[in-house]
């Protein structure tokens, strides 16, 4: 046995695992803007150090980006493999993500860290028993790697050593059939009694998030810094993130600093680094155990994280909901705060409103309607819209029976020509709706909207917006310029659409005076589940590598959603639809005839879909129709 394996063998001395890190670690050129020996920041000794601490069972580091986690999961691994030979267990959100770890972070450390290759030897070779999926070492350490899609992934493994990456991505349903992936991963190490248990993640949803609920159960430690002019201890909070303006009023994101809480003393970006090496943590509750750490981007050492480069994304991002929230998770490290109650329907159900699809409030100028197919049913929602976007539910009905025959399709074209009423006398036909033509009887949906093209009716598919940064709109620009054919959804954003529903339900309709953009719910005709429907799904921002990605999911698996798909899709019909209610008059409630109402039509579309249009010389119904294609 050669002099290298010996000394690889030899029983290492004792280290934390922030000693050994810096000692051992090396960082490859895959993985790393420099390579060469890791040197650690301070603030990382001490999520380190929890590791290697016999007092903590169980690590929560609740985190932004650009804060370095990820090589600490590394060396964390390292660590078990040379200090303390282990059976490791590292759970990430996917399989395909279990598999890149394993092979674009692992694979380099063991390859690049000298006492780890003396003991992996060569990872190509068959004797070195390595594999993507496990990776097992001469000296009886072992590190499995597992998605959190997985059900089967679980099965066989046991493990002194779990950790559980990026939680907040775990699918909402659990691993298949058999539960809750971190209850799943924390069994694997029962039988151990110096087992350790790490969760790592961004945050997401406020009250949702798993990462939080775990944060929330620690003894929640922060990282304090002493302020370099008064002294006083403090952590850095983002209400106390300032920069100067010029005279004009302009924001000057290159003069960022923070605003010592103690004495208003100015911290510049030049004190940053002695700033962070003379911070500890300080644990805020009790400590049981379980060790949780907060860490955001500010404290963050890392070129790319300047203070004023975190001022300049903040100034380019608040305006927009949504690559706001995304801010607030990659940034700030904290779950943010959905505008919508979204755990409790009774928010929603309290606001109901004494009206009904007969009697809908004079305000009401026009309605659409969303479709979403089953294969047993059809559901429909009616939505009447106002001046600057407020929203009326008129009704939800359920059509009964086999989608793959016309005999429901049937009752769904006498449905949507009914016409709806205003507490005034006012008729309504719906002007524009839209079917959901993925996943359930699609070539039924094409047909159906194929023969009735010429009443906007619209077959759709839904595609989310996993980029943050890409443009977003629920109905496509296109949709006027492109041939529709019956068979040729319209692709409209859902996940733009439910952003914008999602904010609409956070505002309180005011009961007699207009409200821009609020929603309101009959108090009779909706079924007892609509608003638990309405409140099933949650949006979930997460990284994966460089990529941040976000998009409404489930919150529970095999909940029912067809209340929340159709009032999307109703939305998007009033957005298929070019005419504006801004400035339409108020109407004056006064008696109408029965005679009248039968021939009244909107003001601002001058036909009703439901007329003849064979009476009409073919050349004027393609110049009128045209325009509100």
């Amino acid at each position: 046995m050669s002099r290298a394996r010996n000394e690889a063998l030899r029983p290492p001395p004792k280290l934390t695992l922030s000693q050994w890190a810096n000692e051992f670690a090396y960082l490859s050129r895959e993985t790393s803007a420099h390579t060469g020996k890791f040197k650690s920041f301070k603030y990382q000794d001490g999520m380190m150090d929890a590791v290697t601490d016999p007092t903590v069972q169980k690590i929560t580091v609740m985190k932004s980006a650009r804060v370095g986690y990820t090589k600490l999961l590394d060396h964390m691994v390292g660590f078990f493999i040379h200090q303390d030979p282990s059976p490791m267990l590292v759970v990430q959100p996917k399989e395909d993500d279990a598999r890149d770890y394993s092979t674009t972070e692992i694979a380099p450390m063991l390859r690049d860290t000298p006492v780890l290759a003396a003991i992996a030897g060569d990872l190509s070779s068959k004797a070195a028993q390595q594999k993507v999926e496990k990776r097992l070492f001469r000296n009886g350490a072992s590190v499995a790697f597992v998605g959190a899609n997985s059900p089967a992934g679980f099965r066989r493994i046991t493990a002194r050593i779990i950790a559980f990456d990026e939680v907040d991505g775990y699918p909402a349903q659990g691993a298949g059939n058999e539960g809750d992936q971190i209850a799943l991963g924390t069994k694997r190490s029962e039988t151990f009694w110096n087992r350790k248990i790490i969760l790592g993640s961004t945050p997401t949803v406020q009250g949702i998030s798993r990462i939080e609920k775990s944060w929330e159960e620690s003894d929640q430690r922060h990282y304090f810094v002493g302020c370099p002019h008064c002294k006083a201890r403090q952590t850095l909070k983002w209400e106390n993130f300032k920069w100067d303006r010029d005279e004009e009023g302009k924001h000057l994101p290159d003069t960022a600093y923070f605003r010592c809480e103690a004495g208003g003393c100015r911290i510049e970006e030049k004190d940053k680094r002695a700033l962070i090496n003379g911070g500890d943590w300080v644990a805020t509750k009790p400590h049981t155990g379980h060790a949780g750490f907060h860490i955001w981007a500010a404290y963050s050492l890392f070129p790319n994280a300047a203070w004023r480069f975190l001022a300049a994304e903040w100034l380019r991002v608040y305006k927009d909901p949504m690559q706001k929230k995304t801010f607030v998770n990659l940034v700030l490290g904290l779950p943010h705060k959905e505008v919508v109650n979204v755990a409790d329907p009774d928010v929603l159900k309290s606001r109901c409103e004494p009206y009904n699809y007969e009697t809908l409030p004079s305000d009401v100028r026009l309605v659409t309607y969303g479709a979403d197919t089953q294969d047993d049913r059809i559901e429909v929602t009616f939505v009447g819209h106002g001046a600057h976007g407020e929203m009326w539910v008129a009704r939800h009905e359920v059509l009964h029976g086999d989608t793959s025959k016309p005999v429901v399709w049937d009752e769904l074209d006498k449905l949507i020509a009914e016409p709806l009423e205003t507490d005034e006398g006012r008729r309504l036909i719906p002007q524009a709706g839209c079917i959901d033509s993925a996943g359930h009887r699609s070539e039924m949906v094409y047909k159906f909207c194929r023969d009735r093209k010429r009443r906007r009716i619209y077959a759709t598919i839904g595609r989310g917006n996993p980029d943050p940064k890409a443009p977003r709109m629920i109905w496509p620009k296109t949709a006027s310029r492109t041939k529709n054919s019956g068979d040729k959804p319209y692709i409209i954003g859902v996940d733009t659409a439910k952003d914008d529903l999602s904010s609409r339900l956070a505002i309180v309709p005011h009961e007699f005076e207009p409200t821009p953009r609020a929603v309101h719910f009959p108090a009779a005709g909706l079924s007892a589940d609509y608003f638990d429907q309405l409140t099933s799904e949650h949006a979930v921002t997460k990284q994966v590598g460089d990529k941040i990605t976000r998009s409404w999911v489930k919150k529970a698996v095999g909940a029912r959603n067809e209340a929340w798909d159709c009032l999307v899709l109703a939305l998007a019909a009033r957005m298929s639809l070019p005419v504006k209610l801004d400035k339409a008059p108020p109407r004056k409630p006064r008696p109408v005839s029965k005679a009248d109402n039968d021939n009244r039509s909107l003001p601002a579309i001058k036909e009703q879909p439901e007329t003849k249009t064979e009476e009409r010389p073919k050349r004027r119904e393609r110049q009128r129709w045209g325009a509100y294609r």
